[in-house]
């Protein structure tokens, strides 16, 4: 047995769920002071918990792949021998960089999705409708919250990669 990648293994899992609890909870009391208290929705209401739950769902989707572009840039930079910083302190700035970019990004995506979309159905008032706990716009709202989480996903990780210290490769003229 490999005991190093067993204990890697174990560290990553442990960072993602600290990382994806903490940041799933920060999430919900944001959905639940910003919607639910500014709209008198009771907690046993499906439309909020529909709404709720692709709020929840866009951010764990999104900040799935945050490990890799943290992995590679502490690969990067403890690869080049002319390294002498500490790998522990850069990790962390690293993982704060890239944590600060996906919860901002994030952050606007959803909030711009559903503001989008409340803007072109300008005769329903979804959060109103939400408060009604009328199923049928909370599920179209909830709809498109993850369809633009995945159509966005991909280049939130190219924008995280922009920030990886790839070594520079010759050009060729």
């Amino acid at each position: 047995m490999n005991t190093e990648l067993f204990y890697y293994s174990i560290a990553e899992i442990g960072i993602s769920i600290i990382i994806g609890v903490l940041l799933l909870f920060v999430t919900y009391k944001l959905i639940d002071r910003l919607v639910r208290r500014k709209y008198n929705i009771k907690l046993d209401n499906i439309s909020f918990s529909i709404f709720s739950a692709s709020i929840l769902f866009s951010v764990a989707y999104l900040i799935s792949g945050i490990k890799a572009p943290i992995l590679n840039s502490l690969r990067m930079i403890s690869d080049k021998p002319e390294y002498d910083g500490s790998i522990i302190i850069d990790g962390f700035k690293y993982t704060f960089l890239f944590l600060l970019i996906v919860i901002i990004t994030i952050s606007l995506i959803n909030f711009l999705s559903v503001k989008l979309f409340t803007i072109m159905t300008k005769n329903i008032n979804e959060f109103e409708e939400i408060s009604k706990n009328n199923i049928a716009v909370s599920i179209l709202t909830a709809t498109i919250i993850i369809s633009i989480s995945l159509l966005v996903k991909d280049s939130l990780y190219l924008l995280l990669d922009s920030f990886v210290p790839y070594p520079e490769t010759p050009r060729f003229n």
